[in-house]
């Protein structure tokens, strides 16, 4: 990347992040569609209700195999594969153990979590089963992220994306059959959706095992480390913090929307699967533009960077502004997809309307976001993340509570959030302290 075309590098190093992204997301959606289309809006409430509460348990195992991830590639570059097979052996043991420590806890601690919540009594023992069965199949989310980064750190970033794409047509299947066929209810749902993590975390063992060689343990080499194990946490522990504490800012905002009533859960369900599609192109130019600035300052060519990141900005703000209108003229099909009707409906679409408009502001930050992040200046970049989630949840409480706006609480709140980051991030890019940041140098 520090020769070329600029845009040309960064969109196809975004195109792939981008699939692995909208994979991700088919699995919450159809699980979100067809419990609404086939079990009703008070199903959909349930679901819905514990989702914040499942991204933060989430968050442990995204964030530690990360760390995971940073130790498998050093040793790969360093052509360890002794220290890089044992590695792996050490991730997967201290990994899953934590898994299933966590599913425990979070199994037992249920109850009263979503009493915290403010789950609506009518939905309550649907989204205590739906989180309970989701939280038994952890385990295997581990092992995938622990394999996912054991094949990134080669090199090998497009078979993950044909383990989701595989997952995501069970998925679908499952879906269909213990819902619809079988009636098993919200259940139903949880259980297709753990078969299929399962699925995932076999499959990408098998293809591991079979495609890299120096993966395969011979006797007596499955073994745990602890100089290993101290350096995944090392490495880990501060991005699953950080992700920790945006998940638990999502669930603070969780509580109000509970309370707010299951017509509220159900269009905050729906708008925000709808959401998380919207922002895929510019999480994938996001992870570009940082990869790009990252390889760039280790060459020393900073004046590459800048242009870098006026390249990106031009490719994501059309993208933003054609969604945004895409947005605001088809609210109205993509919540009713869900299912909802009534109070629900108009509630997604007024949702959805509001925020189309300034989804440019949150492109912008994005392309800002990720010139910190590659050019090592990730403490400025972490912080500012952190100050949009405080923004956010401060004023969802204030405009909710302090000045009885409701609903309208949450929509509002969101872009607040996203123009504290442009501004902070652009005042932090003019600045130039990035440049100094650069832990690696030609």
């Amino acid at each position: 990347m520090t020769v070329g075309s600029e845009s040309r590098h960064i969109i196809t190093f975004a195109l792939p992040i981008m699939g692995g992204l909208v994979l991700q997301q088919l699995y919450n959606t159809v699980d979100s569609v067809v419990v609404g289309r086939y079990l009703g809006e008070s199903a959909l409430s349930a679901v819905g209700a514990c989702a914040a509460l499942t991204m933060f348990v989430v968050s442990f195992a995204t964030g530690l195999c990360n760390g995971a991830g940073v130790l498998f590639a050093q040793l790969f570059g360093a052509k360890k594969h002794d220290d890089l097979r044992s590695s792996l052996s050490t991730a997967l043991i201290l990994l899953t153990g934590l898994s299933i420590l966590i599913s425990l806890l979070a199994v037992g601690l249920a109850s009263p979590l979503f009493g915290l919540l403010r789950v609506p009594e009518e939905i309550f023992t649907r989204a205590l089963q739906y989180f309970r069965i989701y939280c038994i199949g952890l385990v295997f989310q581990f092992v995938y992220n622990v394999i996912s980064a054991a094949l990134r750190s080669v090199g090998d970033s497009q078979a993950t994306l044909w383990f989701l794409l595989i997952s995501s047509v069970l998925n679908i299947v499952l879906d269909l059959l213990f819902v619809v066929a079988l009636d098993w209810g919200v259940a139903g749902t949880a259980i297709a959706t753990v078969i299929c993590q399962a699925v995932a975390a076999v499959v990408s063992v098998c293809y591991m095992v079979k495609r890299y060689p120096f993966y395969r343990f011979g006797k007596g080499q499955f073994v745990y480390r602890k100089e290993q194990s101290s350096l995944i946490l090392k490495l880990g522990v501060p991005t699953m913090l950080q992700m920790c504490i945006v998940s638990g800012g999502n669930v603070l905002i969780q509580y109000v929307v509970n309370d707010l009533g299951t017509s509220a859960i159900a269009a905050n369900t729906a708008a925000g699967r709808i959401e998380s599609y919207l922002f895929i192109p510019c999480q994938g130019l996001n992870n570009g533009i940082s990869t790009f600035a990252g390889q760039n300052m280790g060459a020393g060519l900073a004046d590459r960077v800048r242009s870098g990141r006026i390249r990106s900005r031009r490719i994501m703000v059309p993208i933003a502004v054609g969604l945004a209108v895409l947005l605001f003229l088809f609210a109205k099909p993509l919540i009713a997809l869900f299912g909802v009707t009534g109070d629900a409906l108009t509630l997604g679409i007024s949702h959805l309307r509001f925020i189309a408009p300034f989804f440019v502001f949150f492109a912008l930050y994005m392309s800002n976001a990720g010139v910190l992040t590659g050019t090592g200046d990730v403490k400025a970049a972490s912080g500012i993340t952190l100050g949009c989630l405080a923004i956010r949840v401060a004023f969802t409480y204030l405009l909710c509570y302090a000045f009885h706006m409701g609903f309208k609480a949450l929509y509002i709140a969101n872009p607040l959030g996203w123009v504290f980051g442009l501004v902070m991030s652009y005042l932090r890019f003019r600045s130039g302290k990035w440049t100094e940041k650069a832990v690696v140098r030609r």
